[in-house]
């Protein structure tokens, strides 16, 4: 796939990195449901964060990243998705049973400065499939160390980098009013 974003870049001075306009981040909370399953099983495709990251080492998370000049929020989410996944959103999208969500419309926007970004835009991504697609990182095992599928019920019960765990409870009671009791 061909993105038009230009990289942000960092200066350093005195031993620190200042990375010139990285204060928005996009976060899809991506989830997938087998749609042949009699019980309609969710998963959530992680990925492990890499040596080469600054933050939560070794910790899996949802994909996610920083929005990069020239780009909207939704070439952002398709980007980060892909590069740290493998997946083609559209092409997953058009080729699904049923789709919930929106590329264009964050669900939640978030503003709070934490030292690397203002602001996170959260975009609700859920697929009804036959089969779970090939996860397969298009970025160095610096930045994504391994990839995997995993159920509804234990990514919630792990602690994901950055609390993603909470993000993806949080997303589906308000987005979904899915009831957790049986989680």
């Amino acid at each position: 796939m061909q993105f038009k974003n230009r990289q942000n870049w960092c200066i350093e001075h005195d031993d620190k990195v200042y990375w010139i306009s990285r204060s928005v981040t996009v976060l899809p909370v991506v989830l997938f449901v087998l749609s042949g399953d009699e019980r309609q099983r969710i998963f959530v495709p992680l990925g492990k964060r890499g040596k080469d990251l600054p933050d939560e080492v070794g910790k899996w998370g949802l994909p996610g990243g920083y929005l990069d000049w020239d780009e909207t929020a939704t070439e952002a989410v398709i980007r980060e998705t892909y590069e740290e996944l493998g997946l083609n959103l559209l092409e997953i999208r058009d080729r699904c049973d049923k789709f919930h969500g929106s590329f264009d419309h964050p669900y939640l926007v978030k503003s709070l400065p934490r030292g690397k970004q203002n602001v996170t835009l959260l975009f609700a991504l859920m697929f009804w499939v036959d089969s779970l697609p090939e996860l397969s990182p298009q970025v160095s095992s610096g930045e994504v160390e391994e990839v995997k599928w995993v159920d509804l019920a234990t990514a919630l019960q792990t602690d994901l980098a950055f609390q993603h765990h909470i993000v993806i409870r949080d997303c589906l009671q308000e987005q979904l009013a899915i009831d957790f009791d049986g989680f």
